[in-house]
Formats: structure tokens, C-alpha cells, sequence
């Protein structure tokens, strides 16, 4: 370990400890080696009252694997937070990249993958099946403590298969830090969660089942629907109808993918919009699955590292912001306080634009509107135009910009436009006339990848195609873009939490704060500066992405732009569900 000779301590940890869905990590016991001096901690809960057992400054690196609940452990004690940590999990996920063999983050699956030999699997069930149920005992301390530290020690061959790999440059040591600072930011967003109007949402799950067929009825949904069912011939008549292009199947009928229906909404709004929300509602949508905590909290885990570029994948039905856009109005700030969005406008256009040196393209992005000003730029929108006087030219070339970026060919732009091909390669053409630097530059990243050389992050994270695997060129082209979003996330997100701003979750290139009502204007300040500096800091000087902020306070509920109709409907229909009950058991009524 001699590249880590600047360390005094480098303690190994795990912690056992009981999660229920949304509620707070509850602590059972720990344990932890140190690879320098060679002592062992071990400490079970009844110890805990006898303070940290180890210092946790910058002198002492800690490791673990899939550290989010173990570093929440610290939290919920009111113990320090280590200042270096290193999460093996990321690490791991970037050499054993496969999705069918390494789905989630298993310490025993990883060990295994490495060649490592790992414990008994009956007695690792066993051990974990006591803590899940609290069928323990403090007579059981001994049992845990050792399963625990064999999860430790475990740990530590993983550790030292992978160490040559991770220490083998500064910048990849760097960015394996960052990752591990990244999990104890994880660590206080989850403890946080997201705020949700409980009241509102235990009103609608009691009569969500009952409730369908009136929700499609109050809604304008142009007549698609027959009770609860969508009418592909009626859905068909209504485009027609109101002059609507719509991408087909190459066997001619409609294409009804979700996607489709979300890019569609986005351009016509209106009843497009209205038919997908309700689409979703009907056939994928169920309340019940939000993971919810007594504190009326919605926490589940966010699953960093899920996408090969790197992002977050939580899970869509546990998720409030996984969910149908309408069903987002549940979330509410506490009282006395308020919650704002910030996201970072067009973030990955602008990293297309930095990364590439493309001088055109980081002014537009830096105008009012990148995609008004692409439109402009090649002659679509006259030069005095805005988004407001040409929003169907303005959608078009939204679309076509968005493409781009993960290399869409002029079929793929003609099909999602519903245009002819000409039209569809003139437009790809003209976007490619427009940024000559950077369609350069994301053709060779795509070569690079396709021969085996590795793509990185500016805080390595990595891809490397696999032997003999088949390219994705469409992939490879967009991993720069998606792969450092995910990186300047993750550096924000640091920034934010160790600043002291309570980040209830991050969606993608966006975060969801709170504050008191008298901190808010402050708080959204800090926020919006520390994004920019997080995305100077990955892009290079003078690359200062913009932000976009969105503010609810108390007692108000969030709205997502396009989807609060449907949330009003709904609670219409509900709250007369609930007066019919009312009046069945109250004879005044």
C-alpha cells in the first residue's frame, strides 16, 4: 500500500443495521479493521453512547462497499462524517460493467466476480435475516459482530484486487474520492427525502381504483377513451382532426410509445398532453408503490451508478419524481417552510459545447434560448424571431439539437418529427453546418470508443468496450455528455450537502431543496452559485452553465408545468369519493 503511505489510519467498516422502506437506517453494530496499526473495532449498539471510536479527519481514509446506508449509520449517532472515504462499489461497476452478472451493488456477487472466495451464503442469509426481522437479542452480539466482520474483511480482498486499478494515476484517485465524498452526500439526501402531502396522498390511494373512470371522464381527453381504455382508431381521428403529425411503425400504425407520447406532449401540450398523464395513470401508475416513512418522507435509494454513463437510476415506481408528472403535485413543503428546483438549463448542450471548443455553439447556448438560436443560426427562424413567435419551428429545432447530441440519424429526426427523409437529412445537415467543431470532436470520441480505447470523465469515470462486444457509436457519442453531467451531479451535490443546504433529492441535471421560509431567497442563492461553480469547475474556466429555479412555499404543492390539471381532476374526483363515504356513515348527510 505504499501509495497510500500518507494515511495513518486506513480503516475497513461495515455496519449492520435495520431499513425499513422510508424510514431512517436504525444501527445495530460495527466494525472495522485498521490496515495500518492492525486494530479492530467492534461495537455493538448498547456501545454506541461511548462516542466515535476513531478519528475521522483527513490523516484517516475509510472504505467500504455500498456505503450509503453505512455512512447514514454516522448520521443518525450524530457521529463526524469521514473527510476521505472510498466507496469500492463505483469502482467495482466500472471494471465489472454487466448488466446481467453485477446488477446491483452485492459485495458477495463483486467478490465472486474477482475471483474471490466468499462466505458461506446460508450463513450470510441467516445473519442478515435476523437483523431484517429484529428476531435478536443482545445475546446475539458475538453472532453479528463476526458475520459483520467477515463482510469487513471481505471487503478488504476486494480492496486489494482493486487497488492497483484505482491508485494507478492521481486524476483516477481523485475522482475515486470524489465518488466516495459523493456517498456520504448521498447519505444526507436520503436521510432527508422528499416532503410529501401525506393527508392528500392517503386520499387519493383510498379511492384511486374507484376513481379511474371519472378522472378520464372530467378530463379532456378528446373522446380517445371508451371508460378506462384507449382507442388507438379514435386517437387517430383526433390527430387528423387537429392537424397533428405523428411518427408511425414501419407497419403503418401509430407509434404509442411512451416517449413518443412525452415528446409529443412537450411540442402540442393541450389534450397530448392530458392522453399521455392519463396513459400512464391507467396502465403503469400505482400510489401505493411510493416509499413513504412516518414522517411522511419519501426515501428509497437512489441508485447511483445505475446507467453506464454513471447516473442515478432509482427506481420509477418507488420514486415520487419517477412517477406520472400529475402525481408530483404530492409533494409539499412543511410548514414554515419552502422547497425550491434547480436544475441546470440545456446542461448537456452546454457540456457538448465546452468539452468540443465549438465557439457557435457555447453562444447559443448562452443566448435566451439554444434551440431559438440554432433556428436562427440556420435559417429557420427569421433573426428577429423568439420562442414565442415561431414555437412550432422553435420545437422542431429542439428536437433536431437534442438528436445531435447522441448522434440521431436523419431517419431517426424524420421519424420522430413525422417529416420525409430529405426534410430529415436537410435538417441534421444544417445542424452540422452550424457546429462543425463539434460534430468533429463527438465523431472522434465515438472512434475512439469503437476500438477499445477508453472514455473518461474529467473524474474518470470510465467506459471501455468490452472484447468483442457490439458498438453502440449512438451510445458512445452521447457518454462525454451524459457521463460528465453525471460527474459535475455528483461534485454539486458534495458542494451543496457539506455547504449545509438540505438537498431533499437530485432528478438527473436538477436538485429539490428546502430551507426555512426565511433563509429561502438566501439558500436559492447558495444553491444556484455552487452549481455554476461545480460546472466551471468540471468544464474549465469561463464554461459557466445557467440555472433554473423553481419556488414553492408552504402551504402550496409542487406543479409540474403541463401535469397540474390532472392532479387538480384527480383530487376533485377523490375528494368526492370521500363525501359520498362520508355521507354513508354520517346520517346529518
Amino acid at each position: 500500500m505504499e501509495r497510500l503511505r500518507g494515511y495513518n489510519h486506513i480503516w475497513l467498516f461495515d455496519w449492520e443495521y435495520i431499513a425499513d422502506p422510508g424510514e431512517p437506517s436504525v444501527p445495530v453494530c460495527l466494525v472495522a479493521i485498521d490496515l495500518v496499526s492492525g486494530d479492530v473495532v467492534r461495537r455493538w449498539r448498547t456501545e454506541f453512547g461511548q462516542g466515535v471510536p476513531f478519528s475521522t479527519e483527513a490523516d484517516s481514509l475509510f472504505i467500504c462497499f455500498s456505503g450509503i446506508g453505512d455512512i447514514s449509520c454516522f448520521l443518525v449517532l450524530g457521529w463526524p462524517l469521514p473527510q476521505r472515504l472510498v466507496d469500492l462499489y463505483p469502482e467495482v461497476r466500472q471494471q465489472l460493467f454487466d448488466r446481467d452478472s453485477y446488477r446491483v451493488p452485492s459485495l458477495i456477487n463483486a467478490a465472486r466476480l474477482l475471483g474471490l472466495v466468499t462466505m458461506e451464503a446460508e450463513f450470510k442469509d441467516t445473519a442478515r435475516d435476523l437483523i431484517i426481522s429484529r428476531q435478536f437479542t443482545d445475546a446475539d452480539s458475538e453472532y453479528l459482530l463476526d458475520y459483520c466482520q467477515q463482510d469487513v474483511e471481505l471487503t478488504e480482498q476486494v480492496f486489494r484486487r482493486i487497488y492497483p486499478v484505482i491508485t494507478d494515476s492521481i486524476p483516477r484517485w481523485n475522482g475515486c474520492l470524489l465518488r466516495g465524498r459523493y456517498t456520504c452526500a448521498l447519505a444526507r439526501i436520503e436521510l432527508n427525502g422528499v416532503p410529501l402531502d401525506t393527508e392528500s396522498l392517503e386520499l387519493a390511494l383510498k379511492h384511486w381504483e374507484e376513481s379511474k373512470d371519472d378522472i378520464v371522464k372530467r378530463l379532456d381527453t378528446g373522446g380517445v377513451y371508451e371508460g378506462t381504455h384507449f382507442r388507438e382508431s379514435r386517437f387517430e381521428l383526433l390527430l387528423s382532426g387537429m392537424d397533428i403529425p405523428w411518427p408511425r411503425l414501419e407497419s403503418g400504425r401509430l407509434d404509442l410509445e411512451d416517449t413518443t407520447f412525452r415528446e409529443r406532449a412537450r411540442i402540442h401540450g393541450g389534450i397530448i398532453s392530458n392522453i399521455r398523464e392519463v396513459r400512464y395513470a391507467l396502465s403503469k401508475m400505482r400510489l401505493n408503490d411510493f416509499v413513504v416513512g412516518r414522517d411522511g418522507r419519501n426515501r428509497i435509494w437512489l441508485g447511483p451508478y445505475g446507467s453506464v454513463t454513471g447516473r442515478n437510476q432509482p427506481s420509477n415506481s418507488k420514486f415520487i419524481f419517477g412517477s406520472a408528472r400529475w402525481s408530483r403535485s404530492f409533494i409539499r413543503p412543511d410548514p414554515g417552510t419552502g422547497i425550491f428546483y434547480c436544475d441546470w438549463g440545456a446542461q448537456e448542450i452546454a457540456i457538448a459545447a465546452a468539452l468540443s471548443k465549438d465557439d457557435a455553439l457555447w453562444k447559443d447556448y448562452m443566448s435566451d434560448d439554444v434551440y431559438t438560436a440554432f433556428g436562427i443560426r440556420a435559417g429557420i427562424i427569421p433573426t428577429n424571431g423568439t420562442k414565442s413567435t415561431h414555437p412550432s419551428e422553435r420545437a422542431m429545432c429542439k428536437t433536431v439539437v437534442l438528436a445531435q447530441n447522441y448522434g440521431q440519424t436523419a431517419y431517426g429526426v424524420a421519424k420522430r418529427l413525422n417529416i420525409k427523409l430529405d426534410a430529415g437529412r436537410q435538417l441534421v445537415q444544417l445542424h452540422r453546418e452550424s457546429y462543425p467543431v463539434f460534430h468533429k470532436w463527438v465523431r472522434q470520441q465515438a472512434q475512439a470508443g469503437s476500438l477499445g480505447l477508453p472514455l473518461r470523465t474529467p473524474f474518470f469515470w470510465e467506459r471501455r468496450m468490452k472484447t468483442f462486444s457490439r458498438v453502440n457509436l449512438r451510445s458512445l457519442q452521447n457518454f462525454h455528455m451524459q457521463g460528465t453531467g453525471a460527474d459535475m451531479m455528483r461534485l454539486a451535490a458534495c458542494m451543496l450537502t457539506e455547504a449545509g443546504i438540505r438537498v431533499c433529492c437530485p432528478v438527473h441535471d436538477a436538485f429539490l431543496c428546502e430551507a426555512p421560509l426565511d433563509d429561502l431567497d438566501k439558500t436559492i442563492a447558495a444553491t444556484e452559485q455552487i452549481m455554476g461553480d461545480a460546472s466551471e469547475i468540471l468544464l474549465g474556466a469561463g464554461y459557466r452553465t445557467k440555472t433554473d429555479v423553481k419556488v414553492i412555499a408552504y402551504p402550496n404543492v409542487y406543479r409540474d408545468e403541463g401535469a397540474g390539471d390532472l392532479y387538480d381532476y384527480v383530487m376533485t374526483v377523490v375528494a368526492a369519493a370521500e363525501g359520498k363515504d362520508q355521507a354513508t356513515v354520517d346520517p346529518s348527510h
